[in-house]
């Protein structure tokens, strides 16, 4: 019984906030994040964008992770934000996100 009980609150928490790969213009990373924090204080977007990551390896020096709530609000929210490029539709894992990370 235990393990219907798991089963049952894993996918509900996983729908509430899920980590996506946003991708920004070259060589532009800290001047997305700079706009992307002005946007989240001056449009109260603290539920909708949960958590910032940043990747440190040169190989995603173009790339951000984010935590939202909702992917439909956060797109519509992003493509407003200079140096915005693109969001992935498909959520990251857990594990991919800490690959990312350099987390294991």
């Amino acid at each position: 019984m235990s393990q219907i009980e798991t089963i049952d609150s894993n996918p509900s928490e996983k729908s509430i906030d899920n980590w996506y790969l946003v991708t920004v213009r070259s060589k532009k990373r800290e001047l997305f994040l700079k706009y992307l924090n002005i946007a989240i204080s001056q449009n109260q977007l603290q539920d909708l964008v949960i958590e910032i990551k940043i990747p440190q390896e040169a190989v995603y020096q173009d790339i951000v992770l984010l935590k939202t709530s909702n992917f439909k609000t956060a797109y519509i929210q992003l493509k407003n934000i200079q140096c915005f490029q693109n969001i992935e539709r498909k959520p990251l894992a857990l594990q991919q996100v800490n690959r990312m990370l350099g987390i294991t």
